[in-house]
Parts: structure tokens; C-alpha cells; sequence
């Protein structure tokens, strides 16, 4: 049974694709009254198209749809866009997977009977423009040939370069969501992909921003009374909204991590006093972790600190040195640290190392004073000494 808009009884004369066996749960491929929907505010519009594309997104891939857009593309050439035959050559024989689900999709829907907005076209056009830049393997921006033939030539700038390198990575993790729609479970492996590709912080955000808005939409549509939402989503089970809470928090922690470190490690390599960093050129401590996904501050900070916070990945032992009382202040010698006092400074074993460094991290100076106090393990006095399987944690 085709689903209406909005209860409507008009529906757009169309064929229909041949039944899918999945169709029993998710629904039939849905069905616009074209005249109804030009009346529709923003808000309605987008309410039902997200209804369509949810489907596409379900059944089809890019690879499926790409089809429509090339037949739209070469019939409404100079009426609805101004890309010309040679471009339109170009974008059918590029990659698949350098062409987003969503614009083929809006096409699809529109066979179905749905208007196509100003703004769906812009999409589209622009769709097809980033297509060809990515499939040409180059950041640069280039210009797509118009029938206007153009004597200006536009130079990228800076932005446009960081804007390009972010979609491919993008490109990355919106395949990996898709396999989410399909009904895969999906571990995104959000911070080896990262640290593997050395991707610029500054571009996270960017990489980030649609997986935010679908977590907002899923998570409103989970809590929702409302009956249209209630209904776009009926197909999805609770063990749906499980997989999809796991994959987006899964995603979010390991962005959160990766930037965590990468901040870290610049803050490191900023300060380097030369008269401190000789004081600690002899110590020997963990730069970083790959398990627990955490880098170590830098040594040169200890000169003059108060307290000092110490992890040990062989041991599980998590200590705290505390400066002497009276105006002191935390030093290094050789391999050691000094200046520390002894009845103050204490170490506890960690039962579950990623669980408990990862609340310690995100703790503030309050939840740091009773930290130690929390371990339910026996306190043992420190003894100064850092090696190569200490991690420095914090200093402060």
C-alpha cells in the first residue's frame, strides 16, 4: 500500500518498481500528490520528503539511483540547470560513490510525483559539481563548463581546500551509515580512521555536522508522540534504535578522542622553555597510548607545578604527587621527580584502566581532589621514579 502525504486521496500517476520482500516492514515506496505538495510550508515539505528518502536510503544505493539523475540531467538541460552535454558526460561515467544517496534519491521522489524545489536543484547541480571534483582527484575547485562560457576563472581559497579534503573523509563515514540503514551493525572505528588518515582538527566539525543532525532526528523520533513521526518511523524495532544509538555514540567518543589528542600533542610541541626542557631531558615516560587513546602532557610543565597526575600501563597504577607544603613546587632529576610530598603523594591499582582514565579525563579540579578517594583499591606511597611505561596525565 503506497503511503499518502498527509492523508491525501490524489495520488501522481506513476509506475512502481517491482515489490521489495522487505517492503512488509518498512513500507511501500511512497507517493506524492504533486498540486497538495506545492502548498505545503517548509516544515511539511521536508517532513514528507524525509519519509521518501528514508526509503531510497533503505533499499537502494547511489550506484542504483545514479540513473535517474543522468535521464533528469540530459531532459531539463538549459530549462532547470545549465550544465551542458559534455559535463553531463562526465558525471555519468564517474565514481558512484563520490555522488551522495540523497541527490539521486530527490530525483526518484520526483518520479514518485514530488515538486523539485529551487533549493533541491541547487543541491543537485552542486551534487554533480563536487562529484566531478572528487572523481578528478584533485582539492582544487574546478569549474564546471556552462553554455555561458565564462572569461573569470574563480582560485580557491583556503577554505575551499580544508571544505573538499573534509568531504572525502565525510564521504567515509556517510558509507559506513548507510550499511546502518541497511540493516548492518556497524562499528564506525571513528579514531583509527582519524589518526590513520591525520586528519586536520579544524576540519572535524565539518565531518561531523550531518551524523549530529541524524542523531537529533533518530533520538526526537525514539522520544516522539507525534503521530506523523510515530509513523516515518514504525518500521524501525528497538533493537534499530539500539544499533543506531551504538554507531553514533560510537562515532561521536572517537571524534571527541582524536581531538582530544591532537590537542594535546600541539599544546606538547607549542611550549618549550629551553631551560626547562633541559631539566627533563633525561626523563623517560609513555608519549602516548594507543589502547586507552591518550597522549602525555608535557614533562617541561612539571617544573613548578603543584600536583602532578601519573598513569602506569604494565602496573594499572594511577598516582597523584603532591608538591611539599609551604611555597613548594614539584622538579625533575634525571629520572626522577622531586620535591614531592611523600605522605601526600599516593598510587591505587585501576580495576578497569579505559573505563576509569576516561572518567579522569573528562574530570574537573573538584571530582579531582576525591578521585583516589573513589578506587577501592589499597593506597601505596610513590617513589619519585617515571620509566617508559608511565604516562603523564595531568598537571597541575
Amino acid at each position: 500500500m503506497a503511503i499518502k502525504v498527509d492523508g491525501m486521496k490524489k495520488k501522481a500517476k506513476v509506475t512502481r518498481d517491482p515489490i521489495f520482500a522487505d517492503e512488509a516492514a518498512v513500507g511501500a515506496e511512497p507517493t506524492w500528490d504533486t498540486e497538495r505538495a506545492l502548498k505545503f510550508s517548509d516544515e511539511e515539505f521536508d517532513h514528507q520528503m524525509r519519509i521518501s528518502l528514508r526509503y531510497y536510503n533503505y533499499f537502494y544505493s547511489s550506484k542504483d539511483l545514479k540513473k535517474y539523475l543522468v535521464e533528469w540531467l540530459k531532459q531539463t538541460a538549459g530549462v532547470a540547470h545549465k550544465l551542458d552535454a559534455e559535463t553531463i558526460v562526465r558525471f555519468a561515467k564517474s565514481t558512484d560513490g563520490y555522488t551522495p544517496l540523497t541527490a539521486p534519491a530527490l530525483i526518484k521522489a520526483h518520479t514518485r510525483g514530488m515538486p523539485l524545489l529551487e533549493r533541491h536543484i541547487k543541491y543537485i547541480v552542486d551534487t554533480v559539481k563536487k562529484a566531478l571534483e572528487l572523481d578528478a582527484g584533485e582539492v582544487k575547485i574546478a569549474e564546471v563548463v556552462e553554455k555561458a562560457v565564462k572569461t573569470d576563472v574563480k582560485v580557491p581559497t583556503i577554505q575551499d581546500r580544508m571544505n573538499a579534503i573534509a568531504d572525502k573523509h565525510q564521504l567515509h563515514f556517510l558509507e559506513l551509515e548507510d550499511d546502518l540503514f541497511k540493516g548492518k551493525t556497524v562499528d564506525p572505528k571513528a579514531y583509527e580512521y582519524l589518526s590513520g588518515k591525520n586528519v586536520a582538527p579544524a576540519t572535524l566539525a565539518r565531518i561531523l555536522a550531518p551524523f549530529e543532525r541524524s542523531h537529533a532526528e533518530f533520538t526526537a523520533a525514539k522520544a516522539s508522540k507525534d503521530e506523523d513521526t510515530v509513523d516515518a518511523y514504525a518500521h524501525l524495532k528497538t533493537a534499530d534504535y539500539k544499533r543506531f544509538d551504538a554507531f553514533y555514540k560510537a562515532l561521536f567518543d572517537g571524534f571527541a578522542q582524536y581531538g582530544q589528542v591532537k590537542k594535546a600533542t600541539k599544546r606538547a610541541s607549542v611550549r618549550k622553555p629551553p631551560q626547562k626542557e633541559k631539566l627533563v631531558a633525561k626523563l623517560k615516560y609513555l608519549k602516548n597510548d594507543p589502547t586507552l587513546k591518550v597522549v602525555s602532557v608535557n614533562p617541561v610543565d612539571i617544573i613548578g607545578a603543584q600536583t602532578l597526575w601519573v598513569y602506569n600501563v604494565k602496573s594499572r597504577k594511577i598516582g597523584r604527587y603532591v608538591a611539599e607544603d609551604q611555597g613548594g613546587a614539584l622538579n625533575v632529576k634525571g629520572t626522577t621527580i622531586t620535591g614531592y610530598d611523600e605522605s601526600k603523594s599516593m598510587q591505587k591499582t585501576l580495576r578497569k584502566p579505559p573505563e576509569q582514565i576516561k572518567t579522569f579525563l573528562g574530570a574537573n579540579k573538584v571530582d579531582l581532589r576525591k578521585f583516589l578517594d573513589n578506587i577501592k583499591t589499597t593506597e601505596i606511597k610513590l617513589n619519585g621514579r617515571i620509566n617508559e611505561d608511565t604516562l603523564l596525565l595531568k598537571i597541575v
